[in-house]
């Protein structure tokens, strides 16, 4: 029994005419016809009564309509999954910093672990820089990374998380109603180095009050500027996303700090431009876009 048969019998049961089924699927009407009269050769059973332009179904038609619907679909169904299953890869290789490999990877690779059950990922875990070198290089399939321009890169934002200033619940500061830039300067200060602009704008107000007589720690690794500060040691800027979990058990606390504008960190998808992306990637961006 032909695909294409069933096809048009279905057609011409949706238009009520062989003439209109023939325009719906680009082919002559004799073209339709034979079609018909091949599957009523197949399920030996004659299938419509024609009446001028018009034509009904026949009881046997009527019967069988149901199960060519199935067929029809099921058919659709079929080919559908084997292309998907043919474009996606069996592997994904994702470059990330170390602070989104901790803080945001958690989140999302388990939808992608459930929507893609067959697909192996693979993390590697970098400064954004080298990342992006992952990316450029073809050694990855994508990078989320912090935003970044680049004339061979397609950039999506997929988060935005505000920074702020955090310390350990019993610091002075936490417990104040509001607290100035100069105040600030006035308790040890551990200093999270992104090497990003949001950061480098944080430096930048902090070296108004000459913050390096109290800078007592200059680290890269937010992890342990996060530590240090549930330790007691002093006071850091650090993303709302990385201390969200010690914020809500109390081990950590937001000081009131009073600025003249907000500080974001935004975290991008970035792929080659020349290159064609995997359905998973895609997936990525519609998590979050």
């Amino acid at each position: 029994m032909n695909i294409q048969n069933i096809k048009a019998f279905i057609y011409v049961v949706q238009f009520g005419s062989f003439n209109k089924a023939a325009e719906a699927l680009y082919l002559s009407q004799p073209s339709i016809s034979a079609r018909i009269r091949s599957l009523e050769n197949d399920v030996s059973q004659k299938l419509f009564i024609r009446d001028r332009n018009k034509c009904v179904l026949t009881e046997a038609g009527k019967s069988f309509l149901p199960y060519a619907e199935k067929i029809l679909r099921e058919y659709q169904e079929s080919v559908y999954k084997m292309n998907q299953q043919l474009y996606i890869p069996d592997q994904v290789k994702i470059a990330c910093s170390i602070s989104i490999s901790n803080y945001v990877i958690p989140q999302i690779l388990p939808v992608l672990q459930s929507r893609f059950p067959a697909c192996r990922f693979k993390i590697v875990s970098d400064h954004s820089e080298s990342s992006l070198s992952k990316v450029l290089n073809n050694e990855v399939d994508c990078g989320l990374i912090r935003e970044i321009n680049h004339p061979r890169i397609d950039s999506t934002v997929l988060l935005n998380y505000r920074v702020g200033l955090y310390a350990h619940p019993d610091h002075p500061l936490v417990h104040q109603e509001s607290v100035t830039i100069e105040q600030v300067v006035e308790h040890n200060i551990i200093f999270y180095d992104h090497n990003s602009p949001e950061w480098l704008g944080i430096r930048s107000l902090l070296e108004t009050v000459k913050f390096q007589q109290h800078l007592i720690v200059d680290i890269d690794n937010m992890e342990a500027a996060k530590r240090l500060v549930m330790k007691g040691m002093g006071i850091c800027f650090l993303p709302e996303n990385a201390v969200e979990d010690e914020v809500i058990s109390q081990r950590l606390k937001k000081v009131p700090l009073v600025l003249p504008l907000e500080f974001t960190t935004s975290i991008a998808l970035v792929h080659l431009k020349a290159e064609e992306i995997s359905p998973i990637v895609s997936d990525i961006k519609r998590m979050f876009v």
